[in-house]
This record gives C-alpha cells, sequence and structure tokens, in this order.
C-alpha cells in the first residue's frame, strides 16, 4: 500500500512539475525525482546504517531531505484545492494560464510557510500553560503542577542541544512531577545515548516518569526502556506508582503504545491492567503515548490523561487534515468526568517544520473545579 501511495504522490508531483514548467517536461521530471530522492534517501540509508548520524556529510543530507520533505508536503497540501478551483473556473470560463500561475503562487507560498515553519522550530519549544479544572479536587493537589514532555524525536535532526534545551525550559518551571508521554528518539540506544543525555537533568519532587511511544519500538523499545530508565527516569510498562502531596494520594499509571504487539512485546498495553490491585487514591492519571486509549481510561476511572502521538498536525495545512482522523488531536478535552490532554508535541518528526503549530512543553495546572458544569469548550477537543 505504501509503495502504490508512493508511486501515486510520485506522478502527482510530476505533472504539478510540467504545469509549472511546461516548456522543459524532462527538466520537469528530473526535479521531481531528485526532490523525491531527497526526501527518501537520507531516510532509507539512516534506517540501514545508523552508524551515519554522526557524518557532517549525513547531517547536511538529513536537513537538506528534511527541509525539503517540508516544503515538497505544504505545496501539496496547497496545490489539491488550487487544482480544485483553478479547473472549476476554467471549466466555467477557458483560461488556460490560470492553473500553471496559480501553482506557481501556490509553490512561492510553500517556500514562504516552510521558511517560517523551520524558523519557529529552531527556537524550540514554547512553555504553554493549561489549567485542568478537576472535580472534587483534594485540597492539597490544588496548584498540582505537571510538566509533560512528548514526541521529542531525537535522532539526525533532533540532537543534544535541542534536547538540553528542552530540560533548561522543563526545569524553568516548579513541577510536582515530570511525564514523558512517548516518541522520545528516532534511533538506536548506542548511537543516540550522548544525545539523549541531558534528559538526566530532569527532575521533580514526585518523580520523572516515561511511557513508550510507537517509534520506540522502530529502534528496540525494550532497550530504550533500560535506557531511559538509567538517565533516572521511571518507565510506567502497564503498572502504577502511588505518590502523596500532602495528605493526597496521586495514582500514576503508563501503557506501552499499542506498537509494542506488533514486535511481538504485548506487555503493558492494556488500559485496565495499569491500575489494577492500586489502593485508593485522590488523582488517578494515566500517561499512555496515543489519545485512543481515552475511551477506555475513562471507563477504568481515571481523572486524567495524558498523550501525545498526533503532534497537533505538526504545521499548516495538514493541522487541518489531521482532525479528520483523529477525534481527539491537540489540547484540552473532556470525556465524562476524565480529563484529556494531548500535546502538540515537544520536538518534530520528518519535517524541521512547525508552522502554525509550535512544538510545546505542557504546564498542566490542577485546580478545583467551581462546580460540576463546565464552559461549554471543554467538552470537546480543543
Amino acid at each position: 500500500m505504501f509503495r502504490i501511495l508512493l508511486i501515486a504522490l510520485l506522478l502527482y508531483t510530476g505533472v504539478q512539475a510540467q504545469l509549472l514548467f511546461p516548456g522543459a517536461p524532462s527538466s520537469a521530471w528530473a526535479a521531481t525525482l531528485l526532490v523525491f530522492w531527497l526526501m527518501l534517501a537520507w531516510q532509507i540509508l539512516y534506517r540501514r546504517h545508523a552508524d551515519v548520524v554522526d557524518a557532517r556529510w549525513f547531517r547536511g543530507l538529513a536537513w537538506a531531505g528534511s527541509t525539503c520533505f517540508g516544503v515538497w508536503a505544504t505545496f501539496v497540501l496547497f496545490s489539491l484545492p488550487i487544482d480544485a478551483v483553478a479547473l472549476a473556473v476554467d471549466a466555467a470560463r477557458p483560461s488556460p494560464g490560470l492553473l500553471p500561475d496559480a501553482l506557481r503562487g501556490g509553490l512561492a507560498a510553500a517556500v514562504l510557510v516552510t521558511a517560517i515553519g523551520v524558523a519557529q522550530t529552531l527556537r524550540g519549544p514554547v512553555l504553554r500553560t493549561v489549567n485542568v479544572p478537576v472535580e472534587d479536587l483534594h485540597e492539597d493537589l490544588e496548584g498540582f503542577t505537571i510538566v509533560q514532555l512528548s514526541d521529542l524525536h531525537v535522532g539526525p535532526t533532533i540532537r543534544r542541544r535541542y534536547v538540553a534545551r528542552v530540560v533548561r525550559r522543563a526545569m524553568s518551571v516548579e513541577a510536582d512531577m515530570v511525564a514523558i508521554t512517548g516518541d522520545l528518539i528516532d534511533g538506536h540506544p548506542e548511537r543516540l545515548s550522548a544525545e539523549i543525555a541531558p534528559l538526566a537533568g530532569l527532575s521533580a519532587p514526585l518523580g520523572v516518569y516515561y511511557v513508550t511511544g510507537n517509534h520506540e519500538y522502530y529502534w528496540g523499545g525494550e532497550r530504550w526502556i533500560a535506557a531511559v530508565a538509567g538517565l533516572g527516569c521511571i518507565p510506567l510498562i502497564g503498572r502504577h506508582v502511588v505518590v502523596r502531596r500532602g495528605h493526597a494520594a496521586v495514582l500514576v499509571a503508563g501503557v506501552a503504545d499499542p506498537a509494542a504487539r506488533d514486535f511481538g512485546l504485548p506487555r503493558g498495553t492494556l488500559v485496565e491492567n495499569a491500575a489494577r490491585g492500586a489502593p485508593d487514591a485522590d488523582l488517578r492519571l494515566l500517561l499512555a503515548h496515543r489519545p485512543g486509549a481515552a475511551g477506555a481510561a475513562a471507563a477504568a476511572g481515571f481523572d486524567l490523561q495524558l498523550s501525545g502521538h498526533t503532534h497537533g498536525g505538526q504545521f499548516f495545512p495538514f493541522s487541518l487534515l489531521v482532525r479528520l482522523t483523529h477525534r481527539y488531536h491537540r489540547g484540552l478535552a473532556r470525556l465524562g468526568r476524565m480529563w484529556l490532554y494531548v500535546s502538540a508535541g515537544t520536538g518534530y518528526w520528518g519535517t524541521p517544520h512547525r508552522f502554525w503549530v509550535p512544538a510545546e512543553i505542557a504546564v498542566l495546572k490542577l485546580t478545583r473545579a467551581a462546580g460540576k458544569n463546565f464552559p461549554e469548550e471543554f467538552s470537546r477537543t480543543a
């Protein structure tokens, strides 16, 4: 299926390139092949020979290819509606030069949007404070603060410097707890140990907790769990801990990403098992990489779930399409009495392009809800 889709996108891009440069069809197809080579070559090479990650030439290729991917993806998403509108206008009133001119404008806009998106990415993640009004919150949990990191994707283009910046910003918040909700890396532990080392600087009075995302399992899930534990984080793979703030008890549970099942590692993937045998608690918190676990979490009696995975679409206009595939794609939502927060991601994947969807470090502050009736905006995905 992937190959069919790839061929379809290649052909579509080639046709668009011919419309952009009608006088040089061979050059248009050569440019198309070059774009696809740039986008794919570094990823294929990295997966087959992960040891190239430290080579300077490979870093240059990865940055060029991933940025090219951002321009291409943005252009394709711009060009689809341009095609539809131009063809409709042309059908009503023939205008031979309308579509090529519109596509040139779309390409220019894609380059500009990607350039802005890359510039935003290079500034690092923003601190995003979110107040969560919890029903019947214990008085000792008023102001309870959780810093959430998610989808950092340390790898060929996200390196130690970026990770260190994330840690500094996270530690600028006086949080009670730190939660890492998966997709921490893209690479093998032995190749990226130095790049993730700054994570050892994360600390909080009630602990730093970690659950796996799907990407950990592409690169050796069990080895990554051990590597992250070695940095002082507490993996919660289908298990829970109970910590206290004042006289209040907080249950913190976590589940492995369902991708573990594809690699024969189903341990800890079921939400209903994560808090089995747990004592009563004043707050029940679940860490689950995918927001799709929310239904099971609400049924299991959790008060709050923290997730990531969607990246909030990562960049406009893909941020509009992600709403079609993920019911909970970004921000704060409510399911019954349970709250769900979906992080837009602390890093990025594929392309360093975050136009209109900035990378974030979420700072969730619990407050006592005034009553049982919540504002309308909290009944749907934020």
